[in-house]
């Protein structure tokens, strides 16, 4: 809920700061306010779909295309990695197949475990500071890995990541992962962790391929994608 929150305060503060200098045209407040509308509405379907999936309702389930949902989770984090110093790179197969899923509830599982990888890169040199998101197909499921290059996670902390209430923030609820991992798992698939090769930490979560062809829009083409800071 971080993220639309935030970009709420900032439009309104924007909109604010410009009207009391007198130095907003109304096409440009328009187009402020639109964009605060979205968000807004974009945090109330996280509300409802968190609620419902807590409840035990149903997801709204759906063929999608992964690699969509997760460029919109790239350009939704790309401002909070800059901030950080961080480095975002999306790489993508080529023609990847669709999965079924709550589009909204993947959405908040890609942007929870970005978020948690920029974090933990706060301590990280600043030129080696970069988040790698990349998805493929692999023996019959979408493979996706979200690698930071952090302080990685030690033995002890490993074994109680994902219980409920468990966090290594000051200010967690210690929930996030653990609601992760139950979403993944309700799409009939698999959240785990690695350690990375250069340092820090790999997850990496796995989903069915959708075994019938459905029109879900074109192709995925390959691509790759960069945000430096």
């Amino acid at each position: 809920m971080n993220q639309p929150l935030s970009a709420i305060a900032s439009y309104c503060t924007g909109c604010l700061n410009r009207l009391q200098a007198g130095s907003i045209r109304p096409d440009e407040l328009a187009t402020a306010l639109e964009k605060l509308s979205g968000q807004a509405k974009r945090a109330g379907q996280i509300i409802r779909r968190i609620h419902d999936f807590v409840r035990k309702s149903e997801p709204n389930v759906a063929p999608c295309r992964l690699a969509r949902v997760l460029e919109d989770c790239v350009a939704l984090m790309d401002s909070d990695a800059r901030q950080q110093g961080v480095r975002l790179v999306l790489e993508m197969g080529r023609d990847l197949p669709a999965v079924m899923a709550d589009r909204i509830l993947l959405q908040q599982v890609v942007v929870n475990l970005m978020r948690n990888g920029i974090e933990a890169m706060a301590t990280t040199r600043r030129d080696r500071r970069r988040l790698s998101v990349t998805v493929q197909e692999v023996d019959g499921t979408v493979l996706t890995r979200i690698q930071d290059r952090g302080c990685g996670i030690s033995s002890e902390n490993a074994e109680k990541l994902f219980s409920p209430f468990f966090t290594t923030k000051t200010e967690g609820m210690g929930m996030g992962l653990n609601i992760c991992r139950s979403i993944i798992e309700h799409h009939q698939g698999r959240l785990w962790f690695e350690p990375a090769p250069e340092g820090g930490t790999v997850f990496l979560f796995s989903l069915p391929v959708l075994s019938e062809p459905s029109a879900t829009g074109a192709a995925d083409s390959h691509d790759v994608r960069a945000a430096d800071v």
